[in-house]
C-alpha cells in the first residue's frame, strides 16, 4: 500500500511542527523555573533579652514593590539567632533597592525591631548583621 506523496509530505511536517514546539515547551518550562539562592544572617538581640517561649522572629527581605523572601524562627537563647533566606535570584536581580529587616513577636505583641534595614547589593553578598532594638 502506498500514500500518496502529499499525506507524506504532510506528515514529515506536522511531525516537524510538533517536535519544534515540544522543544519549545520545554524550554519555557526550563527557562521559567526559578533559580534559588540562599541569603544567611545573624539577628543580635540586645543584651540581657530573654525572648519569651512563644517568641517568634521573622527576617524579611523586601524591595518598594513588597516582601521578596522571608522566614521565621523561634528563639532559645539570649542570642545572637542565625538565619537562612531562600529566594529566587531572578527576582532579587529585577528588585530595587532590596533590604533585610527583623521583627521579634513576644506574648502576640511586636516588641523588638530592627532600627534601620541593612540594604543588601547582591545576591551572594553576606552574611549580614541584623541588630535588634526595642521598639519605640
Amino acid at each position: 500500500m502506498s500514500y500518496p506523496q502529499a499525506f507524506v509530505i504532510n506528515a514529515v511536517k506536522r511531525s516537524r511542527l510538533a517536535l519544534v514546539t515540544l522543544g519549545l515547551v520545554a524550554l519555557t518550562g526550563c527557562a521559567g523555573a526559578p533559580q534559588f539562592t540562599e541569603l544567611d544572617a545573624q539577628v543580635e538581640p540586645p543584651a540581657g533579652l530573654e525572648p519569651s517561649d512563644d517568641a517568634e522572629l521573622r527576617v524579611r527581605l523586601s524591595d518598594d514593590s513588597g516582601t521578596l523572601a522571608e522566614t521565621q524562627a523561634t528563639p532559645h537563647d539570649s542570642g545572637p539567632w542565625p538565619v537562612t533566606l531562600r529566594f529566587d535570584r531572578r527576582t532579587f536581580e529585577s528588585a530595587r533597592s532590596p533590604q533585610l529587616s527583623a521583627e521579634l513577636r513576644q506574648q502576640g505583641n511586636l516588641t523588638h525591631i530592627t532600627p534601620e534595614p541593612v540594604i543588601v547589593p547582591g545576591p551572594d553578598a553576606g552574611p549580614f548583621s541584623l541588630p535588634l532594638a526595642p521598639r519605640p
